[in-house]
């Protein structure tokens, strides 16, 4: 398929001077193609088993997918508006919530006056009394609608009556302490009192510094001390010099010992020593024993490389793989967790800050051997996303850390993938239980309902890898020729590997739905499995007789790969270093080697089996007017009367634009995507695969039956 240019990538005015120089633009594209291509030849040539370039890859350029300059045009604008210096209001009308009311009448402000749904709370005011913290990012129409009353937080209007009736918290609370007006609280405390008053009346919100905005990191130029060409420990001795407790914390981490608590692994909720540290796998490169070096390339620590890695080493700690603020960090594929010796580590130390994307990007997004290997929803397009690829990391520019808040160095957030869990996070945490703000609006009365069954991904991820493909299919059992030329398919990606066998990629992928209720049966080493059929090596649990569970979208890995013939368990083969695969292409040799690494029996013979894993999709959520539409999965409503089998239809609502509303695949087939098979799909998700009749709209939902039926015969069109 010819790829097109993506829609969201209108030409500016500006990008239409620059494109009229045709020698600019040649040079331009050319030192772009250049510098992408040094970037991604690193994770290319990983994955298809040739050696990566020597020294460290450069750090991703700050570019749509075009080449235009990147921008969060959601942040910039609310920074902007953020910055603006209202007029300081003297007076305001001393009146009582009753009397305002009444003053008011039908003009007192609603939820459809609001303009600005969101905005992060920072003001020149605050700066320049102090600058200890980051900005607010502060969700205006959410709380509009949770608090219902505007006039709650808006509680005095300017007595100027030509004044608007609602106006910034910055027009009446400015300098601290100001002696014209001493009763008036300044800004930062009128935010506080506010905000966290009205968090710890209703029990809700956070209450914590650090929950609503991060604090600033200091420079560390003069503060880190270090000889000219330091060893990595070297750096870690000097950051626990200060931070003792910071490297005692990591110590307990996940991300340091791969494994930990697993409350909602099923059969192993009070197991503390289970993953990939220890005896979970994979069918992507199945399992960490024997094969440390290649695969510790992204432990936070330095030397994972055998068995007896010492875990008490707080030396050993790499603090800045997670807090590098150059964006030049980057560990050697094949060391162990080590950096390039290229690198200026002394530079680096004295340059680090909060985690971004980059630093939590480079292991999360080449999870698997290569970029967009492993996750559907997590690749390099994610370091400078735009908005349609990810409304909130392109959007709002969110770094993972605003949502996956991190304590002592445990970070929120699960997965199926794997077991651990030091905190939940999901879109509820901030978006509650209603996401949908206006509740007397009809779709979003609605949509709110569909929420007790409906995951928020399921409806705002309709599609997955949507910005680059990702492997959905992995076949071991065809490794080892090399005299197999690997071939590209139609999205530029290898089909094929001497080391590791044939590959299919999926770009635009529709998800497969399952009822999640956030536990996971998962396949432990060692396990065994019935010698018939494929090895779910993890799998939602939930049905849909099952109250806590929900409709969640998944991608689903198929994988082949080598499982004891005899005993009937998943093989852990040898495959980097010395003896394994790679070096020998020899299976036995390797599987042998491989579960004497990992404690296992091994028969002596081996087979392939069929394996299949279940991945969450959490991230590229699409900005809200390309979710699913209503049409999409309910058949019942592409025709007349549309919403009109249950509502009565008095021209005030039109119900099939309500109805039609959504994603727009063919808009995303001719902005180059793979979309063309999702075109004029209906019932998307499948009502029948997930246990119901049809179409709950008229067969009925899960717990209760409107006596809908199939709605009134119309007559024909002549």
């Amino acid at each position: 398929m010819k790829r097109r240019k993506p829609a969201d990538m209108k030409t500016s005015p500006r990008r239409r001077g620059f494109l009229s120089s045709g020698w600019r633009l040649g040079i331009f594209a050319g030192c772009l193609l250049l510098l992408g291509g040094l970037f991604l030849f690193g994770n290319l040539q990983t994955l298809i088993g040739a050696e990566a370039p020597k020294g460290p890859p450069l750090p991703p350029e700050a570019v749509f997918e075009d080449g235009t300059p990147w921008r969060a045009v959601d942040l910039e604008e609310a920074l902007k508006r953020a910055q603006e210096m209202a007029p300081l209001v003297k007076d305001v009308l001393r009146e009582t919530p009753v009397q305002r009311k009444k003053r008011l009448g039908d003009a007192f402000p609603k939820l459809s006056d609001l303009t600005v749904e969101y905005m992060v709370l920072q003001s020149p005011i605050l700066e320049a009394e102090e600058n200890l913290f980051g900005y607010v990012r502060f969700m205006h129409k959410k709380h509009a609608a949770i608090v219902e009353d505007c006039t709650v937080c808006h509680h005095f209007r300017p007595a100027d009556s030509a004044a608007k009736e609602t106006t910034r918290c910055s027009a009446c609370h400015q300098k601290a302490f100001s002696p014209e007006m001493p009763d008036r609280p300044g800004l930062k405390a009128a935010y506080h009192q506010q905000c966290m008053g009205c968090h710890k009346e209703r029990n809700k919100g956070p209450v914590g510094c650090t929950e609503c905005h991060a604090k600033k990191v200091p420079d560390h130029a003069t503060l880190v001390k270090l000889p000219a060409n330091p060893q990595p420990w070297d750096v870690t001795r000097e950051c626990l010099r200060c931070h003792e407790k910071a490297g005692e914390d990591m110590l307990k981490s996940a991300h340091w010992l791969w494994r930990g608590p697993s409350p909602y692994t099923e059969g192993h909720e009070k197991n503390v020593m289970l993953g990939k540290g220890t005896n979970t796998v994979n069918n992507f490169c199945i399992a960490l024993a024997s094969n440390w070096p290649r695969c510790t390339s992204c432990h936070a620590g330095y030397g994972w490389k055998d068995a007896h890695f010492d875990f008490t080493d707080k030396t050993r700690i790499d603090c800045l793989v997670c807090h590098d603020a150059t964006g030049t960090y980057a560990k050697i594929p094949t060391g162990a967790g080590m950096p390039y010796q290229e690198l200026d580590l002394v530079k680096i130390a004295q340059n680090i800050g909060r985690p971004t994307r980059k630093n939590c990007g480079d292991c999360h997004f080449s999870g698997g051997g290569g970029d967009a290997v492993k996750h559907g929803d997590l690749n390099s397009i994610l370091y400078y996303p735009s908005r349609n690829c990810d409304v909130h990391m392109g959007g709002m520019d969110f770094q993972c850390v605003d949502c996956h808040k991190t304590r002592d160095h445990k970070i929120s957030g699960r997965s199926t993938s794997v077991p651990v869990v030091e905190g939940s996070r999901s879109c509820e945490s901030c978006h509650t239980a209603q996401p949908h703000a206006d509740a007397n609006n009809l779709l979003s009365h609605h949509l709110n309902r569909h929420t007790e069954h409906v995951a928020c991904v399921t409806c705002h991820s309709p599609i997955y890898a949507k910005c680059k493909a990702t492997i959905v299919s992995w076949d071991w059992s065809k490794a080892g020729n090399k005299e197999r030329k690997p071939k590209k398919d139609k999205y530029g990606m290898p089909d094929y590997s001497w080391q590791k066998g044939e590959f299919v990629w999926k770009e635009s992928a529709k998800p497969e739905y399952h009822w999640y209720n956030g536990k996971v049966r998962r396949y432990v080493l060692g396990d065994r499995f019935e010698p018939n059929g494929t090895v779910k090596l993890t799998e939602p649990v939930g049905d849909i007789k099952d109250p806590q569970a929900k409709i969640y979208a998944f991608k689903v890995m198929r994988g082949r790969q080598p499982a004891d013939a005899q005993h009937n368990v998943i093989a852990v083969p040898h495959l980097f270093g010395e003896g394994g695969y790679w070096q020998t292409l020899d299976w036995q040799k390797s599987i042998e080697n491989g579960m004497k690494a990992a404690g296992l029996t091994y028969s002596g013979s081996f087979k392939w089996v069929d394996t299949v894993m279940y991945w969450g999709l959490n991230h590229e959520i699409t900005p809200k007017d390309r979710a699913l539409s209503c049409v999409q999965c309910h058949q019942s409503l592409r025709q007349e009367p549309y919403c009109g089998r249950c509502h009565q239809n008095t021209g005030a609502v039109d119900f099939k634009t309500l109805a039609y509303r959504g994603i727009d695949f063919q808009q995303l087939y001719y902005a180059g995507r793979d979309t063309l098979e999702l075109l004029n799909v209906t019932d998307y998700i499948g009502f029948q695969s997930l246990g119901y009749k049809g179409d709950p709209i008229v067969h009925g939902g899960r717990f209760k039956k409107l006596p809908l039926g199939p709605g009134p015969a119309l007559p024909k069109t002549p």
